[in-house]
């Protein structure tokens, strides 16, 4: 029987009843803790309306504030039976939703301590570890993510290459070549080269794959069936990475792509921090955009583009609302300046050629990816995207979960995304049909000079601000991108 500490519960109770100085929630919610309790299930609900009613950028402090607190007292009502066993999913999703929707504004630590306080108990019970039975099981060989490789192309015009620079000498690079690097042996300290391949982690790391992640559907985010859609680890390891080992293959059911994409898992899930660092790369000056450059725009621009580089209905609690930060919020000092992401899928998920408002370091982790890159200096023969262009899936979340823990049919959080930093060409079509005459579609496309690379675990490569980048996963893979 699953049941956690009562002194722990007390303690929960007591940070919730904690005033904090000029605390947001007070313009929803003035009446205390105890109206909080009596009233969550209806306080929930409205804050939950309030967050699919407006853009996240619109909405009041306070009601992320209230639906995280509301989710912390609904989540409370489950914890304090005399067993969790049968609850934990329900707990875990109301808590994890208060991540994913609301940053967990002003809560953030307490609820990471409820997820350890679940996962230690949950250590060597059975009872919770056993997958429903509704899961397909797979072979007991599948303990590791799997590694088949597939279209791999032939290396045409090589990235530039370094054994493990210098900070002094890359820097020098940045500021003298300004264009794409692969960094070679800068990663080998990271524990993820070896633990983030195996299944077993994953699923300890995510509470027997009960954390909720937020992944994207479809083979990119310029087509039309492209989607969101927030589900359990579990079945996004079993529908989406480990479909190829099913025991019995469904021929019949439609295989979809499905991949987390641009979602920072290490600050959902703090326990993955400690399997990477970030480069010490970071922490150079980088070079601002020449002229020319898509990027060489004014601070304020680039960060508008940061918020919508791809289409994501994910807020953090940084994009939220910075000015509110108490002690739980905070990140550490001196990465504030520092963006990570971790992008994990299978086989040919893509993100398709577009150029981002920020230097980038992407580490590869598991599997194997093949990258090409265009300088910014021919964006104009690459075809950008329009500033006043519709995104194409203006309907493409479909199944969100709401407050309640249900699912949401055709609910949909995204707006009209400006999409000036992608370009029309699509270089995945390029690849499958290369006999094809590309010049009849994109003028002059098969003349633009380009460079293109395969990263393998342990890898990384530096991609210039405005660098016009396609990346494909040539293998299940699982990679940690950078922005400064």
């Amino acid at each position: 029987m699953l049941k956690l500490n009562p002194e722990f519960l007390k303690a929960i109770v007591l940070e919730l009843r904690r005033d904090i100085p000029d605390d947001p929630i007070l313009e929803c919610h003035s009446d205390g803790f105890d109206s909080l309790r009596d009233q969550h299930i209806a306080l929930l609900t409205l804050a939950d309306q309030k967050l699919h009613t407006f853009p996240f950028k619109n909405v009041k402090p306070c009601w992320f504030r209230l639906y995280t607190d509301a989710s912390i007292v609904k989540a409370l009502t489950f914890m304090e039976k005399d067993s969790v066993s049968e609850s934990l999913d329900t707990i875990v999703s109301i808590l994890d939703m208060a991540l994913i929707m609301a940053g967990g504004l002003g809560r953030e630590q307490l609820i990471h301590d409820i997820f350890s306080s679940l996962q230690a108990a949950c250590a060597g019970d059975r009872e919770v570890s056993e997958r429903p039975a509704k899961r397909r099981r797979l072979p007991e060989s599948a303990h590791t993510l799997p590694s088949d490789e597939v279209s791999i192309p032939t290396i045409q015009f090589p990235v530039a290459q370094m054994q493990n620079p210098s900070l002094t000498k890359f820097q020098a690079f940045m500021l003298e070549k300004r264009e794409p690097l692969i960094l070679n042996d800068t990663l080998t300290h990271w524990p993820a080269l070896e633990k983030w391949k195996t299944i077993s982690y994953w699923l300890e790391a995510t509470i027997h794959g009960r954390r909720l992640v937020p992944i994207e559907i479809g083979r990119s985010y310029t087509d039309d069936d492209w989607g969101q859609k927030i589900l359990p680890f579990r079945e996004f390891l079993d529908d989406y990475i480990l479909r190829t080992s099913e025991v019995e293959p469904h021929p019949e059911k439609e295989v979809q792509t499905g991949y987390l994409a641009q979602h920072d898992l290490l600050k959902q899930i703090p326990s993955l921090q400690g399997d990477i660092a970030v480069p010490d790369y970071c922490y150079l000056d980088a070079p601002a955009p020449e002229a020319g450059n898509p990027v060489a725009r004014s601070k304020t621009e680039r960060e508008v583009l940061r918020k919508v580089s791809q289409p994501s209905s994910i807020p953090s609690a940084d994009m939220l609302h910075p000015e509110f930060e108490d002690c739980d919020s905070r990140s550490d000092a001196g990465d504030t300046d520092i963006q990570r992401n971790i992008w994990f899928g299978p086989a040919w998920s893509i993100s398709p050629l577009h150029h981002d408002p920020y230097h980038n370091i992407l580490c590869q982790v598991v599997g194997t990816k093949y990258i090409r890159l265009y300088s910014p200096a021919h964006t104009n023969a690459l075809l950008p995207r329009p500033k006043n262009e519709p995104a194409p899936h203006t309907n493409g979340i479909d199944h969100l979960q709401n407050a309640t823990g249900k699912l949401d049919e055709g609910q949909c959080l995204s707006e009209t995304i400006d999409m000036s930093n992608t370009s029309r060409v699509d270089v995945a079509a390029m690849e499958l049909s290369p006999l094809e005459d590309w010049d009849e579609v994109y003028p002059g496309i098969s003349h633009i000079p380009y460079m293109d690379c395969i990263i393998h675990p342990g890898q990384a490569l530096y991609i210039p601000v405005g660098w016009w980048h396609y990346v494909r996963s040539c293998s299940v893979g699982i990679s940690v991108s950078f922005w400064w």
